[in-house]
């Protein structure tokens, strides 16, 4: 087993990536009646409108990117119903206490300054933000257990308004959909540009009563992600990129259509895997990374509260050494203990571009990187 991969945050983000199967593509944006333009126009499994005194919000597959998965009507609480409203589940917003899944939403509404309506969550050991932390000492915050076997009980005693999570293959939501609160299913994680990942935001700002500052966040990192993609394309030569390492015998990878992919190659990288047609993860064999990866010049990879050497690296698995990366002083790692990168990447890629482009620029200059925010360079 992994040395590198023992956080509970490293076990939660790969066991998320591994159902990645596909990203969506192409998505019709077909708008009923009483609805306006598209609001997140960059995602493609997002579908955002005004409609008469409601916003309408669809949510689409990969594998069907015409029929929603889910559609939300969010009317202001304060408001009647309207009597035109096209069929979905009714959300009255901005949600006064919520249930989230994820740290990375309660990481989103921390910024949009709705923390507060965070009331429950699941997998609590998870949570990262200090005020969900000591709500959930103070009793403010329920613990409603386990993500794959909630608490209907808590559930039901803490009267959510909606319950925010992301759906992954084989996830059972059976028994918290039979409560009778609504399920707000975001379908983020398969999108396959980051900037459409990070349009997202728009909908919890939407749900929060925060859209004008979600859309400032997102302009921002939009602006930024522009930017910093432009720069890179001016690069000389573009180093080729390993990702990630052993975890109980398989090397997962993104695959080569993923938004990781394509954050690398805006940065200036060449992923090694940018030839797969899979938006999702590969899990692949140590000879399989081998034969297409041996030649990389960067390697990126993740630990948990670990200082990391070379050799720690070679400790970890000698076959290591076969990779040129490993030698030549290429091996740049973040330590999830104290990087928020899973937390950032999501609604601030332009955060992870930056980082990366700092060490595809800095390989191609020949000068060490001026500042990293997640990685550093592992010591020979």
């Amino acid at each position: 087993m992994s040395r590198f991969r023992i956080g509970i945050r490293e076990l939660l983000s790969l066991s998320l990536s591994i159902s990645l199967l596909s990203g969506c593509s192409g998505k019709q944006n077909k708008t009923d009646d009483n609805a306006g333009i598209d609001l997140a126009p960059e995602a493609r499994c997002l579908y955002l409108a005004d409609g008469d005194g409601y916003r309408i919000a669809r949510m689409y597959a990969p594998e069907d990117t015409v029929h929603p998965v889910a559609t939300y009507l969010l009317v202001p609480r304060d408001k009647p119903l309207p009597d035109d409203l096209p069929k979905g589940t009714v959300v009255r917003v901005p949600l006064a206490s919520t249930l989230v899944y994820s740290t990375v939403t309660a990481e989103a509404m921390k910024e949009l300054g709705s923390i507060s309506s965070v009331r429950g969550v699941v997998d609590k050991q998870y949570f990262t933000q200090p005020e969900i932390q000591e709500g959930l000492k103070n009793g403010k915050v329920t613990d409603a257990g386990a993500a794959s076997s909630p608490s209907a009980e808590r559930i039901i005693a803490m009267k959510p308004d909606a319950i925010i999570l992301n759906i992954y293959e084989g996830m059972d939501v059976a028994g918290v959909d039979a409560l009778g609160v609504p399920l707000i299913k975001l379908m983020d994680n398969h999108e396959q540009s980051p900037l459409g990942r990070a349009e997202w935001i728009k909908l919890i700002g939407s749900l929060t009563g925060k859209e004008s500052i979600a859309d400032s966040i997102y302009n921002s990192v939009a602006a930024n992600y522009k930017r910093l993609s432009e720069q890179t394309s001016r690069l000389g030569r573009r180093p080729k990129v390993l990702t990630e390492n052993m975890y109980q015998g398989v090397w997962y990878v993104p695959g080569g259509r993923s938004f990781q992919s394509r954050l690398i190659q805006d940065a200036g990288g060449d992923y090694f895997r940018k030839d797969d047609k899979s938006a999702g993860t590969l899990a692949l064999s140590f000879e399989e990374v081998l034969s297409k990866g041996r030649d990389a010049d960067i390697w990126l990879l993740k630990v948990y509260d670990k200082e990391l050497t070379h050799a720690t690296l070679l400790k970890e698995d000698a076959r290591y050494a076969g990779f040129k990366a490993a030698g030549n002083g290429g091996v740049y790692y973040a330590n999830t203990a104290d990087a928020a990168i899973f937390n950032d990447m999501v609604y601030h890629p332009d955060r992870l571009l930056e980082d990366y482009a700092e060490i595809f620029s800095s390989f191609s200059s020949g000068k060490a990187p001026n500042h990293l925010r997640y990685f550093r360079k592992m010591p020979n």
